[in-house]
């Protein structure tokens, strides 16, 4: 067994334990609505040297969205339902596409937006590991994206009634 020189105390944490946020409602017609729990980060775990979190995507939905970038290291492990189903991650100018079991490594401040296939919801689990002297604690968004989170942004003009 290794031992690094710190020992931690198990921890359980409880749903209740959780931050849980309904991010994306009520922007551009719910193209990027999701739910996102931060299971630990420095509020609840300040000793940690990650954080640790999920995400579950509906059905043809984008999350990670806006599109954000950190320099601190992050991993996604993704599971699909139903488990043949499929996603698209975006590392950056390249993009790939993801599969039930797949994991991902995001590095060097890559952009990383996220979208499940139509009619496959996507869940994935995410860690970020702090930088000791810059730890992570909200993400940088591509300012030339950041209008799709204003509340009466528009795709285009409404439809004629």
């Amino acid at each position: 067994m290794m031992d690094f020189g710190i020992n931690f105390k198990s921890v359980f944490y409880k749903p209740e334990d959780t931050r849980s946020e309904q991010r994306g409602r009520g922007t551009m017609k719910e193209t990027s609505t999701r739910i996102v729990r931060t299971i630990f980060d420095k509020s609840n775990a300040p000793y940690a040297n990650l954080v640790l979190g999920e995400v579950v995507n509906y059905p043809g939905k984008w999350s990670s969205y806006p599109p954000h970038h950190h320099p601190q290291p992050e991993i996604y492990h993704y599971r699909l339902f139903p488990k043949h189903g499929f996603g698209i991650s975006i590392l950056g100018d390249e993009a790939y596409k993801v599969y039930d079991g797949d994991t991902v490594k995001i590095l060097n401040d890559k952009v990383h937006p996220q979208v499940s296939a139509p009619g496959y919801a996507m869940y994935y689990i995410w860690a970020i590991r702090h930088f000791e002297d810059n730890p992570y604690i909200t993400p940088v968004f591509v300012k030339e994206h950041m209008w799709v989170m204003e509340e009466n942004a528009s795709i285009w003009p409404e439809e004629e009634k």
